[in-house]
């Protein structure tokens, strides 16, 4: 009887099976044609095995490579459209949020950090509603000087602790003052350096969270546990009355008057930091990383920057008293401007993900894409942002690339060629577009300061050497390449500046 039960039910369940198959080719062949789809053996759940494990390979150089530039895979049931091409990518920006909806991209960012993802919509209308305009604001260009006092003596003063060092982690060397410097801007006068160590530890671990990877560690989790506890107790004591709580007062602000617990908004303040932060620590490695494996580049910008200190500021001293965004873009400073955008351009991955709202034909070029409703849209410009075409040697770390003859400003080189990095959108960095302002500001501030207060060398090489490779990028990466490796260099103050 009981064999007889367990045929019935393998019988039953193959049917079951084979049904699933037959409505799930169905459906597929009602598909347009375009963009071309990767193929998958495992109906509804697609590619989601190989995005959870490294994204990269999902829509990085293969896909592109056989499928061209705009293509779709199947990811948990729901089409994922990845567009790589300038036209399609910045029509994509700029396309009414109604339409394709930038929600998405902040929702899975808050499930990262939250349990209860129940409030979700209402703090984020909050965000959107309330506190974006004001962030927008107090970060443009005219106004951002205001936010920054102190935060050049902060890095200076966090710098001097590796004065002196054999072997010191690269990485940390250089996130650990930007850290330390950046965040008290967002959340004031109560914010404690002590959170770095948890910073880090919740860090490694995001992008798994981000796609939901399982296991990860109980360090993290904790380590997540406390910032968030921080960030209730910074806001909590937070004033816009307060001048030294600069950005954390509004935070405080706009919470209160919408009722929300600090408990609750914690977690999509902490999201906000992750986008501002987490970008650059990714950003400033690679950075020193090719610089260092291209000593006549590395000796080049430590000249040039040399000579700008001297001449806009007289010596290092005045430097870290008196800089500012303003200051800083100066024509003085091209040749670091252009280090920075080089950076930029060769670490960014993709930058934006979207929601259909309703059917949509997304133009490109002399045609258009057809996007369904439901259907992802995920732009990738790491492959356009690499092309011969507008960037020749464009795999490689070119110093001067964006050199102007005349200096016009720190984006105006980048005018006319396919260059999306720090979001280059309406929503700039994943929020707000002022952002760029800080973002340049903090990059270079820790690169004049590293630079002029250090000799560094890759260890274990004694010299800086062509020889020196830096760390190949993971698979993992979202957003900016992550490095597999961790790089150590040695650290010896300079004599003279």
């Amino acid at each position: 009887m009981t064999s007889y039960a367990l045929i019935a039910a393998q019988i039953s369940a193959m049917i079951v099976w084979a049904g699933f198959m037959f409505i799930t080719h169905a459906m597929s062949k009602k598909e347009s044609a375009y963009p071309p789809k990767v193929p998958s053996i495992l109906p509804w759940i697609g590619s989601a095995f190989s995005f959870t494990f490294g994204p990269a390979k999902v829509f990085g150089s293969l896909p592109i490579v056989q499928y061209g530039p705009v293509f779709k895979f199947l990811l948990g049931g729901r089409n994922v459209i990845v567009v790589g091409t300038p036209d399609s990518i910045h029509n994509a920006h700029f396309t009414d949020h109604r339409v394709l909806a930038n929600r998405i991209e902040h929702y899975y960012h808050f499930r990262a950090l939250c349990n209860n993802t129940s409030l979700f919509p209402m703090i984020y209308d909050v965000l959107n509603r309330n506190l974006f305009p004001i962030l927008d604001r107090r970060l443009s260009k005219r106004a951002v000087d205001d936010l920054t006092t102190g935060f050049a003596e902060t890095v200076f003063q966090r710098l001097k602790l590796n004065s002196r060092g054999d072997r010191v982690s690269l990485r940390r060397s250089l996130t650990e003052p930007l850290y330390c410097a950046a965040t008290p801007i967002f959340l004031g006068s109560k914010f404690s350096s002590d959170t770095y160590d948890n910073w880090v530890a919740f860090l490694n671990s995001f992008t798994k969270r981000l796609v939901q990877r399982p296991f990860w560690s109980l360090p993290s989790t904790r380590a997540r546990g406390r910032l968030v506890q921080h960030i209730t107790t910074c806001l909590q004591g937070a004033s816009p009355d307060n001048d030294n709580d600069k950005l954390a007062g509004n935070f405080a602000e706009v919470i209160r008057q919408n009722d929300i617990s600090f408990e609750a908004a914690s977690p999509a303040v902490l999201s906000l930091l992750l986008a501002l932060h987490a970008n650059q620590f990714n950003v400033i490695f690679w950075f020193f990383s090719w610089l260092m494996a291209d000593p006549r580049a590395f000796s080049s910008l430590r000249d040039d920057i040399d000579r700008a200190v001297r001449e806009e500021f007289g010596s290092i001293e005045t430097f870290v008293a008196e800089t500012s965004p303003r200051r800083l873009d100066s024509p003085a400073f091209a040749l670091l401007n252009s280090a920075i955008l080089e950076t930029t351009r060769l670490t960014t991955v993709q930058n934006a993900l979207r929601l259909a709202e309703c059917d949509y034909e997304l133009k490109d070029g002399e045609g258009t894409i057809p996007i369904r409703k439901g259907e992802y849209v995920l732009l990738y410009p790491r492959p356009v942002q690499r092309t011969e075409a507008s960037y020749p040697d464009g795999h490689r770390f070119v110093l001067d690339r964006f050199v102007q003859s005349q200096y016009e400003g720190d984006l105006a080189p980048t005018s006319g060629k396919p260059y999306f990095a720090f979001g280059a959108e309406k929503h700039l960095i994943n929020a707000f577009p002022s952002a760029r302002f800080l973002a340049m500001f903090e990059l270079k501030v820790l690169t004049i300061l590293y630079l002029s207060l250090f000799d560094v060398t890759p260890v274990p090489l004694e010299c800086r050497s062509s020889e020196w490779k830096p760390p190949q990028p993971s698979t993992t990466s979202i957003n900016t390449i992550h490095p597999v490796d961790e790089v150590y260099v040695r650290l010896r103050p300079r004599t003279a500046v």
